[in-house]
């Protein structure tokens, strides 16, 4: 309500009359109130009341077994990350997909790449750590990281120059040089760790190790046999490049640092069958194609690997076929892979059993995808089981352009109805997402996301 102001007035009177004597009047006080003008209402702002379509989850139209669908190309497995499986099922590598898998990790330094002054406590665990969060996340229960830490620094009394390893340049000699770089690690590391346990070592070299110029690794299953205390092992050992340990424009050297933890998932995940690199290569949209932020970053795996690998249940899929579409729409209310659990976490529609699989993921900026609020929504893609060998896969990362086919892909992310495909930047992820109210069309079916909230997307898929 207003104040109200009192103001007294003082009121004299004189009259005049001729030249009669001037009679004073009384004052008199009169008590008057000031009133300021009225203000203007406040406009009351009422939130928009969303109300979700009224579905219910349906069954699951096929069996789970149907999207299941096989490799196609006659030559999955064996040592070579190109020749993965990208169907079922996922190949047999070094490392487990389910149970735990233990890792041993150190931070290595050699006589003329010294130690720096991180510690073991302050940063390898906490590095570690995260990867372990990681898995409990994306695994669901199904898997889990676990790791043996070195405490100090190993000390490796050579010269790491003297092991020039540039694969590039010179295979051969890198692979022999390699080979010696991983045992002489292994022969310094403390005796008392678990090495029968252990199904792997992960390494943070020191600053310093610029020969290394490709990654000083073995994937375990390539027939190189390691000397532990345990006895003889094919193991798989993995650490990064001189790449790692250095600025590259805005990703700096310390961005490179504190995201250890998401490129060695990524080395992880490739000894345990993945191939990785797709859909949308460099894209941020997941670890697979890319590892640290520039500056969008994502730490997920689609989930079309991670149904592969176990991680996602049979009842957790909504197996749909082209001949499920001739009955009506398909309604389903699928939960964010940012968000863990829930009812539906992908919907797979095999389009054609050895060419291509349709796969509908929801995703949302918050958790493991640090993107801006309005990267939320659907990310939807193909996957073609039949997509070769795939031997270009060393220069994909390098070389390759988000979702162009200049390098061959095993899935291609696909845009929806509104997006000009021929003009848009191979670079840019965000115009991939399907948001409310949009369309997608491909291969005679429509996906339409009808309502979006927090934790749960509706979506309908009807035949075009």
């Amino acid at each position: 309500m207003p104040k109200v102001a009192l103001a007294i007035l003082l009121t004299g009177v004189l009259t005049l009359a001729g030249c009669t004597t001037a009679v004073e009047e009384p004052e008199q006080a009169v008590e008057t109130a000031a009133v300021s003008p009225p203000s203007e209402p406040e406009e009351v702002i009422e939130e928009e009341v969303r109300i979700p379509p009224a579905w219910t989850q349906q069954d699951s139209p096929s069996a789970v077994d149907v999207c299941k669908v096989a490799d196609n190309r006659g030559s999955a497995g064996g040592n070579s990350q190109a020749r993965q499986a990208v169907g079922f099922p996922v190949s047999k590598s070094t490392l487990p997909t389910q149970g735990v898998a233990n890792i041993i990790t150190a931070m290595v330094a050699f006589d003329d790449a010294p130690p720096s002054d991180l510690t073991a406590e302050g940063y390898l665990v906490p590095q570690v750590e995260k990867i372990t969060q990681w898995s409990d996340h994306w695994a669901q229960g199904a898997f889990r990281y676990e790791f043996q830490v070195v405490e100090d620094w190993v000390r490796v009394p050579v010269n790491h120059a003297d092991y020039v390893i540039n694969s590039r340049e010179d295979y051969p000699t890198s692979r022999r040089n390699s080979a010696a770089i991983i045992q002489l690690v292994i022969d310094n590391l403390p005796e008392d760790l678990d090495y029968a346990g252990a199904d792997g070592f992960l390494v943070y070299w020191a600053p310093g190790i610029d020969e290394f110029h490709t990654d000083v690794a073995v994937r375990g299953d390539e027939g190189v046999t390691l000397r532990t205390p345990d006895g003889p092992r094919q193991m798989f050992f993995w650490s990064g490049n001189n790449w790692h340990y250095r600025d590259s424009g805005q990703m700096t050297a310390e961005i490179k640092k504190d995201h250890t933890w998401s490129l060695w998932i990524y080395f992880l995940l490739l000894s345990q069958g993945l191939m990785l690199h797709a859909p949308g290569n460099g894209w941020a949209t997941g670890l697979g194609q890319s590892q640290i932020p520039n500056p969008d970053f994502s730490a997920a795996i689609p989930v079309w690997d991670a149904f592969r690998l176990g991680w996602v249940t049979d009842s957790q899929v909504h197996c749909v076929t082209p001949e499920n579409l001739g009955e009506g729409p398909v309604e389903v209310l699928l939960t964010p892979q940012e968000v863990y659990g829930g009812e539906r976490r992908t919907i797979v529609l095999p389009l054609d059993a050895k060419t291509e699989v349709l796969v509908v993921e929801s995703r949302r900026p918050i958790g493991y995808s640090d993107w801006s609020p309005s990267e939320s929504g659907l990310l939807v893609y193909t996957v073609n089981p039949s997509a070769g060998t795939l031997e270009m896969m060393s220069q994909e990362s390098q070389r390759s352009c988000g979702n162009t086919d200049d390098f061959s892909k095993w899935a291609y992310y696909l845009y929806p109805d509104h997006v000009d495909v021929q003009n848009v930047n191979c670079n840019d992820f965000r115009q991939a997402f399907v948001r409310e109210g949009d369309t997608l069309t491909h291969e005679g079916v429509t996906i339409s996301l009808e309502f979006s909230d927090e934790e749960l997307d509706y979506v309908s898929i009807r035949a075009q």
